[in-house]
């Protein structure tokens, strides 16, 4: 049974935690500005996520500055593609189901991204 899927989601959830503690932490007791604070909670949940994904979910062990930049190539891909598809699906449903239905679509497209491009193992 492949469990990279599950691991994946599980890293993810786990990121997600990080941003948010993160971010909630900067703004509130480190009086950061929100956009400040978002882009350290975010970059800190992008590494977590590398580290966690590259060691427990892929089990990788190429080249780490390679593989970090495609993890970040993907990871803002991502961002950017989730951000058209809530916008888009907005036009038709209220933002919040949007958001929701979007996940399933952008877990699907970022595992596959992630096992493809960033820690695709060479035969």
């Amino acid at each position: 049974m492949n469990r990279q899927p599950l691991r994946f989601a599980l890293v993810g959830g786990v990121n997600t935690a990080l941003d948010l503690g993160l971010f909630t932490g900067l703004t509130t007791i480190a009086a950061l500005s929100p956009e400040r604070a978002n882009v350290i909670s975010y970059g800190a949940g992008i590494l977590l996520s590398f580290t966690l994904n590259r060691k427990w979910t892929f089990e990788s062990e190429g080249e780490i500055a390679e593989q970090l930049t495609r993890f970040i190539v993907v990871s803002l891909a991502a961002l950017l593609l989730s951000t058209f598809l809530v916008e888009g699906l907005s036009q038709l449903m209220p933002a919040i189901i949007a958001k929701i239905v979007s996940l399933p679509l952008m877990f699907v497209w970022s595992y596959s991204m992630t096992r493809r491009f960033v820690f695709w193992r060479e035969s």
